[in-house]
């Protein structure tokens, strides 16, 4: 893992203190009409990205990565999202975006007449649309779902409640151009504060609370990115 996705959750601090959101690109693209009839006959892929960036952020993880500057929030970036992704594979717990792409793509075959392109996803970890367009010669659009941002973080009065941050981001790419005809923001935290658990409650009785939120997290996503395209 490049030493950027470590850095990112010391940065994520800093968005929490901006509403979790604000430090991010919210930009919307709702498909065109053009752009829509285009679809059918044509074959869609959806890939996969590598599992990481998910990591729960104890008080004293936080502290280490604010003192310690860009190097302190790479280490304790880096801890988090080991022990982190460790509990999700533990668990058998996948990116939430995965299931997200899938209703997405169901949606999208129903809505559009647009083909699914058979054979298994193939994993893809850059952010360039182009560059990712150059991935599939074969495919004419290709739909793309990541989480962008995702941790568990405590909740600031309490040190001991803690909450499920988690945005996620669609990207609809026409093959043939690198253009992004559709693209849709879904930022998602926890609201019950009353009924939060401690560190080890998120993982406990088979990460019950964890799969909670990111249903909820999905559920939230699915329905916004459904209006963009």
């Amino acid at each position: 893992m490049k030493i950027s996705n470590y850095i990112k959750f010391g940065l994520l601090i800093v968005c929490i203190a901006c509403s979790a959101t604000s430090c991010i690109s919210t930009k919307i693209i709702a498909i065109s009409s053009s752009d829509r009839a285009a679809l059918r006959g044509k074959t869609l892929v959806v890939p996969k990205h590598t599992l990481r960036g998910w990591g729960v952020f104890k008080p004293e993880t936080a502290v280490a990565a604010g003192l310690g500057g860009a190097i302190g929030g790479a280490i304790a970036g880096s801890i988090a999202e080991q022990q982190g992704i460790k509990e999700l594979n533990k668990h058998g717990i996948k990116d939430p975006a995965e299931g997200v792409a899938k209703s997405l793509e169901d949606m999208l075959v129903k809505k559009s007449g647009v083909k699914r392109l058979q054979g298994a996803p193939m994993i893809v970890d850059d952010h360039d649309p182009k560059k990712i367009a150059g991935k599939f010669p074969t495919a004419d659009y290709i739909l793309e779902v990541r989480s962008i941002a995702w941790m568990g973080m405590y909740y600031p009065m309490t040190l001991t409640k803690y909450r499920v941050m988690h945005t996620m981001r669609m990207r609809l790419i026409e093959r043939s151009t690198g253009r992004v005809i559709a693209q849709g923001f879904s930022a998602y935290q926890t609201d019950d504060k009353e009924n939060a658990p401690d560190f080890d409650g998120i993982y406990a009785d088979g990460a019950r609370f964890l799969r909670q939120e990111f249903k909820k997290s999905s559920d939230q996503a699915v329905g916004m990115f459904s209006d963009q395209l």
